[in-house]
């Protein structure tokens, strides 16, 4: 496939930083810098959805979506952890993994603002454009939902054993379904960022009140 490098790029330094070098710094900057740098590098930013046109109904659209998205990982998971989360295991990777001390403030941070912000950039936005050009909007859709969900599963594999690691990142594509569909209606991707800030909100509070 003619995108297929921007398509693994994100998974690669994921899997490059955290399999490889098992380091959690060294994964955000490798992966937060090919996130800035591609569409950067190929002066595409204006195209991605930054845009004013229906900006309010995708922030609406966004807000709705992510508190569904809140309610569903935190609420879902205040009831149902004790089936799905070895805390034990869990919190012993995540200190491994420097999710302690500190250094949690700045991790939270990153992935409440710049997490989102930078994924749905790339995802919803530059790859979004990108491949619609070759192709059916719905095809465009589900290969970025497919490829952004695919370094997830990387990040999930230490923490879940099989199969909950599969199950764990079901959610994620259906996000990002619903986070192209999004972009699509509205031409903008505002709604987007805020909708996966607040899914990410959820995630961090499980963290925060079930996990820590």
């Amino acid at each position: 496939m003619k995108y297929f490098l921007y398509l693994m790029g994100p998974t690669f330094m994921i899997l490059l930083g955290l399999q490889v070098l098992g380091n959690v710094i060294i994964t955000f900057l490798l992966f937060y810098g090919w996130l800035l740098a591609v569409p950067l590098l190929k002066k595409e930013v204006d195209s991605i959805g930054l845009t004013r046109k229906n900006s309010q109904k995708s922030i609406g659209f966004g807000l709705s979506s992510g508190f569904l998205f809140f309610l569903f990982i935190f609420g879902g998971l205040i009831w149902l952890h004790q089936y799905f989360i070895d805390l034990e295991h869990l919190q012993a990777l995540l200190e491994q993994w420097g999710f302690s001390g500190k250094g949690i403030i700045g991790l939270t941070f990153v992935l409440l603002v710049i997490n989102p912000i930078l994924e749905e950039v790339y995802w919803r936005g530059f790859m979004h454009q990108k491949l619609k050009t070759e192709m059916k909007t719905i095809h465009a859709i589900w290969i970025t939902s497919f490829f952004y969900t695919l370094y997830h599963f990387l990040s999930v594999i230490p923490m879940f054993q099989w199969p909950l690691n599969v199950m764990a990142v079901l959610p994620v594509f259906a996000a990002g379904i619903l986070w192209g569909y999004l972009r699509e209606k509205t031409g903008s991707i505002y709604g987007t960022i805020i909708s996966h800030m607040l899914g990410d909100l959820g995630i961090l509070c499980v963290y925060w009140f079930i996990v820590r």
